[in-house]
């Protein structure tokens, strides 16, 4: 499963919760170049990043992620500068190395997101934004 809004993801359906990043990561969209891209989120199934490549749908990639090191995925979608991928094995979360220091410009960007999906009426889209941004927050509520 990839990271393209569908309805099955409108509808809650998504298969591993994202973790919000705004990290640098090298990617190798082939066997001779790498780019610097960033990632946005991560999940155990894969990530969705932003570079200003071109990348292929269905095309093997090669992400460099910090105490795990080079895992194999495949781009589901681009949508100008962002696209999503699906990684061909689980990567265990707890190894990676990335922090989330960015969180308050993750947090914004999420904010973003939100808006622009509830103003174009994305209900689902909406509700699972709101669920990423309670998930980005520092506190939770208890009880």
């Amino acid at each position: 499963m990839g990271f393209e809004v569908s309805d099955a993801e409108d509808e809650g359906l998504r298969r591993a919760e994202r973790r919000p990043l705004d990290e640098s990561a090298r990617l190798k969209p082939n066997s001779w170049s790498s780019l610097e891209i960033r990632v946005l989120d991560l999940s155990e199934l894969g990530f969705r990043g932003a570079c200003e490549a071109k990348l292929q749908r269905g095309g093997c990639i090669t992400l460099e992620v910090p105490g795990i090191g080079p895992v194999d995925a495949q781009v589901e979608w681009q949508r100008k500068e962002e696209f999503g991928a699906r990684f061909i094995l689980p990567v265990d979360l707890d190894s990676v190395e990335w922090s989330v220091s960015q969180r308050r410009e993750t947090l914004a960007q999420l904010l973003v997101q939100r808006a622009a999906a509830a103003n174009a009426g994305r209900r689902g889209a909406d509700a699972q934004m709101r669920r990423r941004i309670l998930a980005a927050l520092p506190i939770r509520k208890t009880g």
